[in-house]
């Protein structure tokens, strides 16, 4: 099946050549943990900046109580509902990952088909297929058709076919966006020769993110190497335990373990480091390695998800098989006995990224939204003036 072609809104009128796109971006609210966030923030930041753009966003998720995050979720959707209704807006941009997350999207998505108002999925999740594919079979033709946009953006090539084949969404409306990176503008003097090198792992604090096997591979590192490396592990999740990981492999004087942290927190510890730490096991196109590859930092990765044809092994990074202490822990004893190929790799990895920049990320989208517009779909001039809701 393929998804219907959009029709104007209701009692829209000839748009003024002056007047802004009016964008809806849905999705978690600005603080929540997590890679989908740092997009979000971008998204919404960079379009706002704008002159042709105006974006309110509506979000329908936090990680608070239970009691609350249900009101933020029945809230958040009958602000949506309530803008598709009354043609506010143009054009309707989701960031979704799975589960709950695409079963509230999947019910605005539904809305604003039905309104005429094109919609744009962004998918984030690296597990979607896992998780759709144990659906019950009604519910998957059900999850299937509420999430049947317009355009359908994955983060790789080789994450085409999951949606192609789930959503029966045409493959020329699933377009590859790679996530977007802001840029620093100055990074710190590297000396290839200092004592200390330090690595950085940002990310969820779950097994299946492969931060047990990096501790693993720390624990397993020649004694020079291991008093030589200091690795923080940040993030939110299973925190206590994965403590308990370190303290057990007697690593405390290597490891610092932290919780979710902001992105000024983060931007300092991109700062001193030099390795970007993710032997994960499932991923979609994570931030946080595009955030390490900006700030010069050598990527060692699995080759999953986007990070596979990112990050080329011996020349903008270093690729390890999943699931592999081992592995992982010879990569780092090569990477801490060459100094200077560590820092070249890093080197490498940032021009590798150049590409990634937000403001030509949001240039794409923009141009997108506006392949899926007809001049009678939008209303005469609107203010300029964004609106977060």
């Amino acid at each position: 099946m393929t998804s219907p072609a959009p029709v104007p809104l209701r009692g829209s009128r000839p748009r003024s050549g002056s007047a802004p796109l009016r964008v809806l971006v849905v999705g978690q609210a600005e603080g929540t943990p997590g890679g989908i966030s740092s997009v979000q923030r971008l998204h919404v930041r960079f379009l706002a900046a704008r002159d042709d753009v105006t974006v309110r966003l509506v979000t329908t998720y936090d990680e608070v109580g239970a009691a609350a995050r249900l009101r933020l979720m029945v809230g958040g959707i009958a602000r949506a509902v309530a803008l598709i209704l009354g043609g506010r807006v143009d054009v309707v941009h989701l960031h979704v990952a799975k589960g709950l997350s695409a079963l509230r999207k999947g019910l605005i998505v539904a809305v604003a088909r039905g309104r005429g108002v094109p919609t744009v999925l962004h998918t984030h999740a690296g597990a979607f297929a896992e998780w759709f594919d144990g659906l019950p079979r009604p519910l998957r033709r059900v999850v299937a058709w509420l999430l049947r946009a317009d355009r359908v953006i994955v983060l790789a090539d080789g994450a085409r076919e999951t949606y192609t084949s789930r959503l029966g969404v045409p493959a020329e409306r699933v377009p590859v966006v790679a996530n977007p990176v802001e840029w620093p503008a100055e990074l710190p003097a590297r000396d290839p020769h200092a004592g200390r090198v330090r690595g950085v792992f940002l990310g969820r604090l779950i097994d299946r993110k492969g931060v047990f096997d990096l501790i693993d591979a720390i624990a397993g590192l020649h004694a020079d190497h291991r008093a030589r490396l200091h690795v923080t592990l940040a993030g939110h999740g299973d925190v206590d335990a994965v403590r308990a990981a370190v303290a057990a492999a007697d690593l405390g004087g290597s490891v610092e373990v932290r919780s979710w942290i902001g992105p000024e927190e983060r931007d300092a510890l991109l700062r001193e480091a030099e390795l970007l730490l993710l032997p994960s096991w499932w991923e979609g196109l994570p931030m946080s390695v595009l955030e390490g590859m900006a700030w010069g930092l050598c990527p060692v990765v699995t080759p999953v998800g986007g990070l596979a044809t990112l990050v080329r092994d011996g020349d903008n990074g270093v690729v390890v098989p999943v699931n592999d202490p081992a592995a992982l822990g010879a990569a780092l004893d090569k990477l801490l006995s060459d100094d200077e190929v560590r820092v070249q790799l890093g080197a490498r990895a940032r021009e590798s990224v150049a590409p990634f920049g937000a403001d030509a990320w949001a240039d794409r989208l923009v141009a997108l939204y506006r392949e899926l517009l007809v001049p009678e779909q939008l209303p005469e001039q609107h203010g300029r003036k964004p609106h977060h809701g």
